[in-house]
């Protein structure tokens, strides 16, 4: 299971989160983010979290230098752009994640040369002039027929401490993904919101270890 809490921009925050047991936290490098962090910043952040939590950089269409560079630091690459299958796999598949933004069933088949491939998909809602973080959520119909068909599937978009035990209990993905609905304002997360959703899906993931694969 994978349950990450993604937007983090300060240490202080990253240290709490990590405590209370997310799987994987997200630092969005990528500019035109109001979440965007510089790398040296990461390097800080990836020292205040504990070592079970995963530090996962979230790009955008990167130079392959720039990835390089950040797995240096971070634990996992999260791919969030229109990246091709040829670049991703330039780097180890175990540390790489690849984001969807899926608006109809067509989609669903950019998505099967990456999972043949061996790489890890996260679904989120699409929006047409933002890569991510906007609190949109995904056709829930259409994300039971991805998760149905792949399994491993990270399941992101519109997630919070409010809905996720219902989304959990109808969708069953492989992980969640939040960040907007956890947050005071872009990057500053509201920290009993974010223990409250670790909570209810480490409650979640528990109950379920059989079921959820």
């Amino acid at each position: 299971m994978i349950i990450k809490i993604c937007g983090i921009t300060s240490e202080e925050q990253a240290e709490q989160i990590s405590s209370f047991g997310a799987t994987h936290l997200g630092v969005i490098h990528f500019s035109k983010s109001p979440r965007h962090v510089e790398i040296e910043k990461i390097k800080s952040i990836k020292k205040h979290i504990e070592k079970n939590t995963l530090l996962t950089a979230v790009v955008v269409n990167p130079e392959e230098k720039t990835v390089n560079k950040l797995l240096d630091i971070v634990d996992v690459i999260q791919f969030h752009g229109d990246e091709s299958l040829d670049f991703v796999l330039k780097f180890p598949e175990e540390k790489v994640i690849k984001a969807f933004r899926v608006k109809e069933e067509k989609d669903i088949d950019k998505i099967v040369p990456f999972v043949e491939a061996g790489i890890l998909p996260l679904i989120d809602a699409y929006h047409q002039s933002a890569y991510g973080g906007t609190g949109k959520r995904i056709n829930p119909e259409l994300a039971k027929k991805i998760v149905g068909r792949f399994g491993k599937v990270i399941l992101s978009g519109g997630l919070s401490n409010k809905n996720i035990e219902e989304i959990l209990v109808d969708i069953s993905p492989y992980g969640v993904d939040a960040s907007s609905k956890l947050e005071i304002k872009p990057g500053i997360k509201d920290i009993e919101k974010v223990k409250d959703f670790v909570k209810k899906a480490k409650s979640f993931y528990e109950k379920n270890s059989g079921a959820v694969s």
